[in-house]
């Protein structure tokens, strides 16, 4: 598998796989709805997909650290 940076919907996937964290917490976090968020994981082949704007996807990042230091400590 090639890695892709930044926002993609499996780069989303690994993130929250990858730090054990619930789609709920990140999609609050961002300021999204559920059903907004779940279209940010589709395949970019289904017409339900929609891309995450950038904004967003920093904020994702941003979770990410938060949440690991507060696991850190």
């Amino acid at each position: 598998m090639i890695f892709e940076l930044g926002y993609t919907p499996a780069n989303l996937r690994k993130i929250i796989d990858d730090h054990n964290l619930l789609q709920k917490q990140v999609y609050e976090y961002i300021g999204k709805s559920r059903a907004a968020f779940e279209r940010y994981l589709l395949n970019p082949g289904d017409p339900k997909f929609v891309s995450m704007h950038h904004n967003d996807w920093l904020k994702v990042l941003e979770y990410v650290q938060v949440h690991s230091l507060s696991h850190n400590t």
